[in-house]
């Protein structure tokens, strides 16, 4: 991989707040993000190692994607950060089925009283990535790292009305339930290595209402330039911490 792509290797949403946690929460790159389904000109298919908390070794890990583009939008009266945050989501194909695990993670939609979550098997990669316009495209936010985005099972619907600043305008969007718990990885493609940078940093991904796009995005990530256009916009991702796990 290119050394001007190490960059890649960073992004984490946390919150400036203090929880019973011995974690740090004073860095926060992005708040929240839009997920859009996409269809890529180039589908890649390509193989890389990673390993969370949740993996007990380093393991080969088959992608195919993009799947999905996400961004970074204003909610919940809070601007969109900048520099802007943008990923790209791949399938993760050989994923191996896991055990159910309940863990704490705490989220500024469903707040103190509801952080427990019931996640299973491993879903997608997600790569941090720059949109390319005519001009030079932004940094990848300071503290962006790789992760992996795992199942939420029995997940309750949230029902809050958002207020979100997207790609589509102003407007609001009702949470409903959570979908996927995205944890940082750390990954090896070729020669390069992408550490973890903030362990117990996370996001919580939850349905919103869809709505159709027919925008086209050119993005770089690791895996090199593609033309990515837009069908809907199915989920928004928001910053989270995570606090512990629970004995099975």
């Amino acid at each position: 991989m290119n050394s001007s792509f190490r960059s890649f290797c960073v992004f984490g949403l946390l919150f400036g707040c203090v929880v019973s946690s011995p974690a740090s929460f004073a860095h926060s790159p992005v708040d929240f993000l839009e997920v859009i389904r996409v269809k890529p000109a180039q589908v890649i298919e390509h193989g890389v190692e990673t390993k969370s908390r949740y993996d007990s070794e380093r393991k080969k890990s088959s992608l195919e994607g993009p799947i999905y583009f996400s961004r970074g939008v204003g909610a919940m009266k809070r601007p969109v950060k900048s520099p802007q945050a943008f990923m790209n989501w791949f399938a993760i194909k050989d994923a191996v089925a896991q055990p159910k695990r309940e863990v704490d993670v705490l989220d500024m939609v469903r707040g103190a009283a509801s952080k427990r979550l019931r996640i299973g098997n491993e879903a997608f990669l997600i790569s941090p990535s720059q949109l390319l316009t005519s001009g030079t495209p932004d940094e990848v936010p300071e503290g962006l790292d790789i992760y992996k985005a795992y199942e939420i099972h029995d997940g309750t619907a949230v029902g809050l009305k958002l207020g979100i600043d997207s790609s589509l305008g102003k407007g609001t969007a009702t949470v409903g339930k959570p979908v996927y718990l995205c944890m940082p990885s750390e990954e090896w493609h070729h020669d390069e290595t992408f550490p973890i940078t903030h362990l117990s940093d996370c996001f919580v991904v939850y349905e919103i209402d869809a709505q159709p796009t027919t925008s086209t995005f050119n993005t770089i990530d690791q895996f090199g330039i593609n033309e990515l256009k837009g069908s809907n916009v199915t989920w928004i991702c928001v910053r989270a911490a995570f606090l512990r796990d629970h004995a099975n």
